[in-house]
């Protein structure tokens, strides 16, 4: 699957405002399209940010610099524009994303023992990981199983994720068995601290600083968003965080997950894939018109 080519494909250059632009292992293709284009990929969102919080230099620097409760609607759109952007854009349109993400890091810095900054590669291959960590758990988990071929590609595919934040390719994992190395030799490394409890209360009771008819879906849905979370995180991580599973939270996440598999291949591509367009469609008109991304 492809998006229509922007006009903005005609500025493309060697190098970003904030540095080279890393070549990924592959290419973004038809793999992880496949993956990321799936509204169902992205149930897992917010166990992948808790996952990144629970590196330390991670939740430091979200604790200081961001809020999920003062800017809610904006943090997510510049984590989907990025998403949907380095899987579906021209390389002009990765170039403006990855300028947006680099110049907001950019003061993202604290030097010292107890510090942390942006664009530590070590922290930002972390957070590529949980990304594709969690769009490939969210896609299998409903649509079942990728074979062996499509997962090995999507997975040098989805090195872009990485290289976009400017992680040397060399870093990414060479194939899914290094990655299942390095992610349990990552989880075993985590360490949930004070800030990183206090900012994932706003990340899964978002309720303040919403549009009415945000603050009311946030009401409707942020129960399936929570035991969601506490079902897919490890159980150290999850235990840390201060939510346990229950009975209850394993009950409600086996009846969403039956239900997801028998409900959602039925839907039409164009319900299931609206998210991914319309943030294409909204990159490209602010890039357009000079708006803010």
């Amino acid at each position: 699957m492809t998006t229509k080519t922007s006009a903005a494909a005609s500025d493309t250059t060697t190098h970003g405002r904030y540095g080279a632009y890393n070549t990924p292992l592959a290419e973004p293709g038809a793999a992880i399209q496949r993956i990321v284009a799936e509204l169902c990929s992205f149930s897992t969102s917010k166990a992948s940010v808790m996952l990144q919080l629970a590196s330390p230099g991670v939740g430091r620097g979200v604790h200081a610099h961001s809020s999920f409760t003062l800017r809610p609607v904006e943090r997510a759109r510049r984590s989907l524009f990025y998403i949907y952007v380095m899987a579906f854009g021209t390389p002009a349109e990765r170039r403006r994303v990855t300028d947006a993400t680099h110049r907001a890091h950019m003061r993202v810095r604290k030097p010292g023992e107890a510090g942390y900054d942006a664009n530590d590669e070590d922290l930002q291959l972390w957070v590529a990981a949980t990304i594709y960590w969690g769009l490939v758990v969210g896609y299998e988990e409903v649509l079942g199983k990728l074979d062996d071929k499509t997962a090995d590609q999507a997975y040098r595919e989805f090195s872009i994720m990485a290289t976009g934040l400017r992680v040397p390719p060399g870093k990414w994992p060479r194939d899914r068995v290094a990655f299942a190395e390095y992610w349990d030799r990552s989880i075993s490394r985590l360490e949930v601290t004070r800030e990183a409890r206090e900012v994932s209360v706003d990340l899964l009771w978002p309720t303040k600083n919403l549009p009415w008819g945000l603050w009311l879906v946030t009401k409707l849905t942020g129960p399936v968003h929570r035991f969601t979370t506490i079902e897919l995180l490890p159980e150290r991580i999850r235990n840390d965080f201060g939510y346990p599973s229950t009975r209850y939270t394993r009950f409600m996440y086996w009846i969403k997950r039956a239900v997801d598999r028998r409900v959602y291949p039925w839907l039409p591509l164009s319900w299931r894939h609206f998210v991914m367009r319309y943030h294409m469609a909204d990159f490209r008109k602010r890039v357009a018109t000079g708006m803010e991304l």
